[in-house]
């Protein structure tokens, strides 16, 4: 079951199409990567589903209850964080400041006032208050920007915690590792329109890097059992359209010394490669 779907999509102004015919469908229960270079229509598309702002044509609606986090978070700074999480609880008739402090790993800042928090405290904050509200749908606009290490450790357990509970996300992001590590689908965007969709293993499958004193014999072997194998520099063959367990029996029956076989740095390369292309 789709628990967010978008059907063609747009949202002009004036001449320019900010959003251009989009189309695309998140399942319940998962996390989905919205990927896409600036000015591809991801903030429109998210202020659309949010009722923000209205679309030109075509539509963008979530199943259930829809909260979220957009470039503003919209607190006061004279209050303290505790503060902002019981008057987001009173609005949602529902949800436990102190709990959600606790969860979100802010209890040394309850009592500081807003003015006085970091860009990433104010992140982790603002998902604190969204997800009060137990949303059915959780819309996120770059949620990993100002975090540490410790944190965007602290937003990927939230997130898959809640896509495991049947909450659905969608969040547009440009950290495309914490996008690999968080996200079990991608939608790619480019100039307004969809360019690429789907589980996000499957496309990494499309791209497998390998790093090999024998890449010349390595790439013929590959391309001798049908691989669709290139070079990318000295000692390197990228091979598309192939899962790792086909790539692993061609380099073994090839007996060519490997010093790396992995999809890391894949997603930067479809992405690149394909709004590039777009």
């Amino acid at each position: 079951m789709d628990a967010l779907v978008v059907e063609d999509l747009s949202k002009r102004y004036g001449p320019t199409a900010a959003v251009d015919g989009l189309s695309f469908a998140v399942p319940k229960g998962s996390v989905c990567g919205f990927l896409g270079p600036n000015g591809a229509g991801k903030t429109t598309t998210l202020r659309i589903l949010f009722g923000l702002t209205r679309a030109t044509a075509g539509r963008a609606e979530a199943v259930g209850r829809v909260s979220g986090v957009l470039d503003r978070d919209g607190f006061h700074p004279a209050r303290t964080a505790r503060d902002e999480l019981a008057l987001a609880a009173r609005r949602n008739g529902k949800g436990d400041a102190d709990a959600a402090l606790a969860k979100a790993g802010l209890e040394a800042v309850a009592d500081r006032k807003i003015g006085a928090c970091s860009f990433g405290t104010r992140r982790r904050l603002a998902l604190a208050a969204a997800l009060l509200a137990e949303p059915e749908v959780l819309l996120l606009d770059e949620p990993a920007t100002g975090l540490d290490p410790h944190a965007l450790r602290a937003l990927r357990g939230q997130l898959r915690d809640h896509a495991e509970r049947g909450g659905t996300v969608l969040l547009s992001s440009h950290v495309l590792d914490e996008v690999a590590a968080t996200c079990d689908r991608v939608v790619v965007v480019a100039q307004g329109r969809r360019v690429a969709e789907g589980p996000l293993d499957a496309l990494l499958a499309q791209r497998i890097r390998l790093r090999s004193p024998d890449a010349h014999e390595l790439l013929g072997a590959l391309k001798q059992n049908g691989l669709d194998a290139t070079t990318d520099g000295p000692g390197t063959v990228i091979v598309s359209g192939a899962d790792p367990d086909q790539v692993g029996r061609v380099v073994r029956d090839s007996r060519a010394i490997l010093h790396e076989m992995s999809t890391q740095g894949a997603l930067e390369a479809l992405y690149v490669g394909i709004t590039e292309a777009s």
